[in-house]
Parts: C-alpha cells; structure tokens; sequence
C-alpha cells in the first residue's frame, strides 16, 4: 500500500499513545473507534487467536450482539442439543469467549489445560510479556492480585458480624482480603428490584446495566430482603429479585456474603450453586482491568444445573456436565503491547501483530532513481508476501522517519544517498539498529532479522 493513499491521522499532542499513532479515536461517548491501522493490527491477533483455538479443536461460533456473558449464550444453545455423553467434550468458542461442556472432571482439567497452552501460545506468537496468576493471564509487571478461595463444595454457613457493615470492616473482621467477599448493590427499574453482585473491592458502572435505575430505599431493602444495608446477599432471596453478578466473579467459590439478616452473613456462597445468576460485565473498569489479558475458569457442573443443562451417562442417567469458561481480550492484547512497547519516538509494535512489517521510505521522493528504486523493492517485498508499506509522501526525510517510529513499524528499509553502490539501509525499530544492506538481499535481510 502507497502511504499517501492512506488515513493514518497522527499527532503530535499529548494524546494517548494509540491515538496519536493513527490507531484509534475516541468518540463523544467515551469508547474507541479503531482506524485502518488499529484494524489491521486486530485482524493479525485475530488470525493468531483462531488459529491456535482450531489448533485444540475449538469451533467458532457468531452469536448476536448481547449483554449476557458468552458462557451463559453458550449454555442456552447446548441445552437440549447436546443430550448424551458420547458428544463430549465440546469446545466452543467466539472471538468475544469461549465455553467447554465435559462429561467429567478429568475431561475438564484436559479442556483447562488445552485452553491454558493456547492462550500462551496465542501471547508468546503476538509477542507480550505476561504471567500466569491461577487461570488469569496479566501483562508482566502489572499491579496484579491473586486470587485463592477455599477448595471444596461447601456449603454456606451463618456466622454473627454485630456492627459490621461496609466490605472494608467486613474484611478487617474476618482478616481476609476484600477481594473475597461479595458486594451486594439493591437498584430499582420499572418499581422492581435488581440485585447487583460485585467482587468487594469493585464498584458498579450504572451505564452498563443498559436500564433506569435508581438505588433502592431503606424501606423498600427491609420488605424485599428482611434485612438492612450492610447485611444483604443473594441466597434464598424471593423470586422476584433478579439477581445480576458481575462476571469477575464467574468461576468463583465459597465467599462471604450477606445473609439478610441484621449483623449476620455467610461464608462459602458459590455464585451458581447457592443461588441463581445472571453474569455480565458490570463494574467500573480500574487499572487491574486494562492488565488481564485472558482468563481460564472450571465453572463446573452447577453452572450447568443452574441453566438447565444435562446430557445422559453411560447409565443412560442424567448428569449436568463439567463446564469451563474462558474469554481472551482481542483489543487489549493491542493495548497491551502498546503500553509494553513503546519509547519517546512512539510505538514499537512486535511484527506479528503490526499494521504493517516494513516500511520502504526513499529519502528524496523527487529523485528519480530513489523513487523507482525504492518502488522495486516495496514489489519484492509484497512478492515475498512481506506486509509492506511505500511511504511516496512528498514530505521532508525527518517527518518521514518520525511517522514510521510513531506508529511502530518494525523495519524500515531507507533508500538514499548509497544507493549509486547499490545499498539501502535496514533500520530495526527496536531495537534502534541500522544496518546497511545490497538491495539483492533485502528481502532476506528482513526475513532474518525477525525471525531472529
């Protein structure tokens, strides 16, 4: 592609990194719009993430646009479709998450293990830096919490809590970290109540409930819940409580809760089991979020009763099979690698998921020679299906050169003043390297410097 034909709308302001590099605008609304190149980089991590998820034998699926989390989607579609044993394990899978139905425990560890080799090969290949903190994938580096709760299916158990309201004096009083218990938010929409769940350490993003709410009143807690603020929680609330959960807690067991009753709460509630859910995203991001890159969940066999879910065994005896969820961040991988990778000059984005490989710049767009040179080479390239740019602005060298380090281009091949000698200059963008190259080996010059 000819740059001038180009929108790569860069900026030299203090915007965000991405924005100023052409990637992404943001809209009035708040959210982000990807660009040409923001676009470009997506699809190569998307072809990267359908790759190593055929590589485990994962089906895609498109579902339509919706609030609910893709297991749950997921799990109303499998309900009364998958009927027997014998057509498990399943693997599925949209660019947005991803499910596993197994007929036992066994068969589930080997579907967690699966996904666990695929989302490292999928950030090894994008080329991110990142650790693994139970079944959560995060940037290196980041301010990162592990989670651990309790092992076991147990059952929830009263304990007394005299004057302990708030999740921070809850978590003093029971010396565990706040991230074990469950904040219960009561809103009102249309005169009904809405119980909202979120990890202890989280709040509630209103927006994303996609309703008019208000909070309910102290009245209208003790008629729905018996209880007052401080003291409320999900188990054995009346039907017409819709009880919705923050999908940070999807996959986790045995935490505190309130009991609905005053100064009492229970421990070893399990979202799924103890009580019915629905998951969706509902918390205000915090700078922990922007850091997790993919997660690998054992929701088990209640999330499956909790839906309705059962296949027959070999006894021909219904079973609610072993469920997993999993969810990898498409746009956040490119997030991440921005934040990774990148220096005073602008981006320096790992080859495999940059807009484009190489960019072939020639110093004077007017020399005839250079221009036609440098034109030979960007066919060569694209021959050797080499994701090439042509940079033929008729623009000064300098700005030439900051654009291409702005928008993190790993090589650019310089034609210039040794070109009467038959050699360019290969600039590596990171590290800053250059090397002076005949135009006969270029191709290979930039083959090997990737692959190392």
């Amino acid at each position: 592609m000819h740059w001038s034909k180009l929108f790569i709308p860069t900026l030299r302001d203090e915007h965000p990194l991405l924005e100023r590099a052409g990637y992404v605008r943001q809209l009035s609304s708040g959210n982000y719009s990807h660009l040409f190149l923001g676009q470009r980089s997506l699809l190569k991590i998307t072809a990267i993430v359908r790759e190593e998820m055929d590589s485990i034998g994962a089906q895609e699926f498109h579902l339509p646009a919706t609030k609910l989390n893709q297991a749950k989607v997921m799990a109303s579609i499998a309900r009364g479709l998958l009927r027997s044993y014998k057509q498990l394990p399943q693997i599925w899978f949209t660019l947005q998450g991803s499910c596993s139905f197994d007929k036992d425990a066994a068969g589930l560890d080997v579907s967690y293990e699966m996904h666990r080799a695929a989302y490292s090969r999928i950030f090894d290949r994008s080329g991110l830096e990142y650790i693994v903190a139970g079944g959560t994938f995060v940037v290196r580096g980041a301010d990162y919490v592990e989670i651990h709760d309790p092992e076991g299916d147990l059952m929830p158990e009263e304990f007394h809590t005299p004057n302990v309201k708030t999740i921070a004096e809850l978590a003093r009083f029971t010396s565990l970290p706040e991230t074990s218990h469950m904040k219960s938010v009561v809103m009102v929409a249309d005169g009904e109540p809405v119980l909202v769940l979120l990890r202890g350490d989280h709040e509630l993003s209103e927006a994303k409930l996609g309703m008019t709410v208000r909070a309910a009143r102290p009245e209208e807690l003790r008629q729905w819940f018996g209880a007052d603020a401080g003291s409320l929680g999900p188990v054995g609330v009346a039907k017409r409580v819709r009880v919705l959960a923050d999908e940070a807690l999807l996959g986790r067991r045995n935490m505190i809760a309130g009991a609905n009753k005053n100064d009492y709460h229970l421990r070893n509630v399990t979202p799924g089991k103890d009580f019915e859910v629905e998951f969706h995203d509902l918390r205000q991001a915090t700078a922990s979020d922007a850091s997790v890159l993919g997660h690998i969940v054992k929701v088990g066999c209640q999330y499956a009763k909790s839906m309705d879910l059962h296949v027959t065994n070999e006894a021909g005896e219904e079973i609610a099979p072993m469920m997993g969820s999993y969810g990898i961040g498409i746009e956040r991988i490119l997030s991440a690698a921005a934040e990774l990778y990148h220096d005073t000059d602008g981006l320096a984005l790992p080859p495999a998921i940059a807009p484009f490989t190489v960019v072939v710049t020639p110093v004077n767009g007017k020399d005839d020679a250079q221009r036609q040179a440098a034109g030979a080479i960007y066919e060569a390239l694209k021959n050797a299906r080499l994701d090439a740019l042509f940079d033929d602005r008729d623009e000064r060298p300098g700005v030439k050169f900051k654009d291409a380090d702005l928008i993190g281009i790993p090589y650019r091949i310089t034609v210039g003043k040794k070109l009467p000698e038959g050699i360019v200059e290969l600039v590596e963008r990171r590290p800053k390297r250059s090397t002076d190259v005949p135009i006969a080996n270029v191709v290979d010059a930039v083959r090997e410097s990737w692959t190392g």
